[in-house]
């Protein structure tokens, strides 16, 4: 073996050297929880008696439940419910809020607060907000004579209220990475569109817009993820109800795995979830052909 190759191999033993100590975490709390979630939902364990192996009984039961299916449902509409909102609403946010005045300071902190707050301590204060006798929200209302409303106590409101926290939670953060990706575009490119006498919306539409692509994209993806995985603000103001009417994948896992301690049913829950979650990644990734990477 000649000098040459010699090198190029210890080259790339340090290049394994050096990414071993990030593997390690990744298969540890990635990779094998993963794993084994798929090898479990073959199986029939309680956490107490020991493993059966069930085959395919668990999907065969999941599939077979009216539960699940309105369960997708639900967690298919807080995407289409959130995003949209979230996304144009922290757009138009972030051209408002895109100069370098003090105001736009001020309220880019006010608006990105939510986002960094414990959704815990945040949830119990919406709790208060939406208390039928004592809530702020119903004190408000009953100014205009409008009679108090149970917000989280009746189906037809509490799935409104659950999307409102987390647009409020969300959009901060969008109107945030958005400034970032309008103060990254060109004022030349704009300055041209002034002077060939394009008006404000026709620059929000032809430039900004797409030249924001990228920024939107990226958004999209996670905002998806986090949309499809929530659970603190669920469990927090409604846990669920009521009659499983803001009940999503993770809280409908969470109750099988850890009040049922049906371990293999709330991991096909789980893949069911992941899978979900690809299949409109996939979607999504056809809408790239459309991103605008260069200015």
């Amino acid at each position: 073996m000649d000098a040459k190759k010699v090198k190029l191999l210890k080259n790339e033993a340090v290049g394994i050297a050096f990414v071993i100590p990030a593997l390690i975490p990744l298969l540890i709390f990635v990779i094998y929880p993963v794993v084994r979630s798929i090898v479990l939902s073959f199986f029939s364990y309680n956490m107490v008696t020991a493993m059966k192996f069930v085959g395919f009984r668990n999907y065969a039961k999941l599939f077979s439940s009216p539960e699940i299916w309105q369960t997708i449902l639900r967690t298919i509409g807080y995407v289409l419910v959130i995003l949209p909102v979230t996304l144009i609403g922290g757009f138009f946010l972030s051209l408002l809020l895109s100069s370098r005045s003090k105001s736009s300071v001020f309220f880019r902190t006010l608006y990105f607060a939510p986002h960094v707050t414990s959704m815990v301590a945040m949830s119990s204060v919406w709790l208060f907000i939406f208390h039928p006798q004592y809530g702020a929200l119903n004190m408000f209302l009953e100014i205009f004579g409008v009679t108090p409303v149970r917000w989280l106590n009746q189906s037809s409101t509490a799935f409104w209220c659950i999307c409102w926290v987390t647009i409020w939670r969300m959009i901060g953060y969008d109107t945030l990475v958005f400034i970032g990706g309008i103060q990254n575009i060109s004022s030349e490119v704009l300055e041209a569109a002034t002077i060939d006498g394009a008006t404000t919306w026709q620059r929000i539409r032809h430039i900004l817009f797409p030249l924001v692509s990228p920024t939107t994209f990226m958004l999209l993806i996670l905002n998806t993820i986090n949309v499809m995985k929530m659970f603190t603000v669920i469990n927090m103001l409604t846990d669920g109800g009521p009659a499983k009417s803001t009940q999503n994948l993770v809280i409908m896992l969470q109750d099988y795995a850890f009040n049922r301690f049906q371990i293999g049913y709330a991991s096909a829950i789980s893949n069911i979830l992941f899978v979900l979650i690809l299949v409109i990644h996939i979607f999504q990734r056809k809408l790239e052909k459309k991103v605008q990477y260069d200015q």
